[in-house]
């Protein structure tokens, strides 16, 4: 069985192995789950799963690689290992993870009140009540515990001010609007508090959440191909943007770049709008499978790591920004039909990636797992 490992940035300092390393991230896997081969078949026959892929890594090794199908029903582009996809609310497991960085650093705790850091939560309000509740702290943001109304950008509006102001300008919004819930009652799945602590972040960095994020997190751990930011050759290789860049010139899909940026706004949805790589996830689940480690270097502790795999109050099997399978196995999926997650206590890796949406990929996505954490 052929096995292939992704290197660590901090583990190849002569050239020619990182050359050879690099080489080997993309060579084909020996098959080795027929249960996989199986599920990948009936996903590729199936018109609502276009394309996708499914990787399983064990000790840091690629044991099981597959591609499948196109970029759309309508597309002749192949899905291959140079295929990014949007990962939607994986973002928020490398969001959190980006937090437990600056815990670590001992920039900040996941206990403090998130009006230690943004005044405009000092005074918050029930909605539709006068009642006064105290901030939610970064944790319940991270847990979906803050009290914020449930929702997904998507259900916002077009003229909602979400849509149109910064990372200050939302976070501002977000708490003149009051909460649904006092802090730490109830769970409801949203963006609202990762949009505060991603402004919180800017706040006590000085600097765009953005840059922190590939300062703190991405770089070190050689996540390169992942980004907030769309550009052309990535466009190119984003099943569900290029299909608008087949047949065009670079400078035409720059221009389409340019109206998409404004017509969306410069606020960073740190919960929901990463695009990434099977390449750059699995060095994100591995970081977490290895307990912070790159290489020789302790990134961030592994009791801080820990706090993030913790059930939380008023949850069912949530910590902060992964969910909670049972077992050791920790993840999350998106709603572009995407899953990552990683078993803490074997160090086995499953990456599922398609663009056909949650439903679509859902048979999928959890036959995988059943196969691979039975």
């Amino acid at each position: 069985m052929t096995k292939n490992k992704i290197n660590s940035p901090l583990s190849c300092p002569i050239l020619a192995l990182t050359c050879f390393a690099l080489a080997s991230q993309t060579a084909a896997a020996e098959p080795s789950f027929p249960e996989l081969e199986t599920l990948i078949a009936s996903a590729d026959s199936n018109l609502k799963i276009p394309g996708g892929s499914v990787r399983v890594v064990e000790d840091g090794e690629i044991i099981f690689d597959r591609y499948f199908g196109t970029f759309s029903e309508d597309s002749k582009i192949p899905w291959d290992e140079q295929t990014v996809v949007a990962i939607a609310s994986i973002s928020k497991s490398v969001t959190a993870t980006l937090v437990a960085v600056l815990v670590g650093e001992g920039n900040l705790s996941f206990d403090d009140p998130i009006a230690k850091y943004l005044p405009e939560y000092a005074e918050l309000k029930l909605q539709n009540s006068d009642q006064s509740i105290r901030s939610p702290t970064i944790a319940e943001c991270l847990s979906h515990t803050a009290g914020f109304p449930g929702g997904t950008m998507g259900k916002l509006p077009k003229n909602s001010p979400v849509k149109r102001g910064d990372q200050a300008e939302v976070a501002r919004h977000l708490a003149t609007q009051g909460l649904a819930a006092r802090p730490g009652t109830q769970y409801a799945y949203t963006f609202r508090g990762y949009a505060a602590v991603s402004r919180l972040i800017e706040v006590v960095t000085g600097r765009p959440i953005a840059e922190v994020m590939r300062e703190k997190l991405l770089s070190p751990l050689g996540m390169n191909e992942t980004t907030f930011t769309l550009g052309v050759s990535l466009v190119r290789r984003l099943p569900l943007f290029a299909s608008r860049a087949e047949g065009r010139s670079d400078e035409e899909v720059a221009a389409q770049i340019e109206r998409y940026r404004a017509e969306r706004g410069p606020f960073v949805n740190t919960a929901g709008s990463l695009i990434s790589t099977p390449n750059d996830l699995q060095r994100f689940l591995q970081f977490h499978a290895d307990k912070g480690l790159v290489g020789s270097r302790q990134i961030v502790p592994a009791s801080v790591l820990a706090r993030l795999y913790r059930k939380q109050p008023a949850t069912k099997n949530y910590g902060l920004g992964f969910n909670l399978r049972g077992g050791g196995v920790v993840g999350h999926g998106g709603a572009t039909g995407t899953s990552a997650s990683a078993d803490l206590k074997t160090g086995r890796i499953l990456i599922v990636f398609t663009q056909a949406g949650s439903l679509n990929a859902r048979p999928l996505i959890s036959g995988a797992a059943k196969v691979m954490y039975p």
